[in-house]
Formats: C-alpha cells, structure tokens, sequence
C-alpha cells in the first residue's frame, strides 16, 4: 500500500474525497489533510496519479507525520 496525502484547502480536494469514498479506501482526516492509502500496484493506483497527481502527494516514510522533521534528527537541533 502506497501512502498519500491531500491539503484540505486545496481547491481538487473535494474530488480526491470523492475517489477515496468510491473506491473504499482506507483514510484519516486530519484538519491540514486527509491521508489514505492505495494498494499497489493496481488500476486504482494508475487513475488516482492520473487524476490527481497535481494535488495528491506520496507521504515520506522518513519524516516524523506530526512534526514533519526527519524521524532520526540529529541532536542539538
């Protein structure tokens, strides 16, 4: 499963929720953005890039999902 994210306020937001609904996809809301996940590979995965690849983005695996810092962020800082 790929994991993704859209901005709330971004204007293709609305149609990224009607994607996730139509095709049942796990998500979270948050009042930033809504994260959700695509499996992979798949249809689904193609259309979603396809349809929104402006809007949606891949969520870094590195980065701490509240702060946005690097999980493993060198002391002092």
């Amino acid at each position: 499963m790929r994991h993704y994210y859209v901005l709330n306020q971004d204007p293709q937001s609305a149609r990224v929720f009607e994607f996730i609904q139509a095709h049942r996809l796990d998500h979270t809301v948050h009042i930033n953005r809504t994260r959700f996940w695509v499996p992979e590979p798949s249809i689904i995965l193609t259309e979603c890039m396809l349809r929104f690849s402006a809007c949606v983005h891949l969520v870094d695996p590195n980065l701490d999902l509240a702060t946005g810092l690097p999980k493993e962020y060198p002391s002092g800082y």
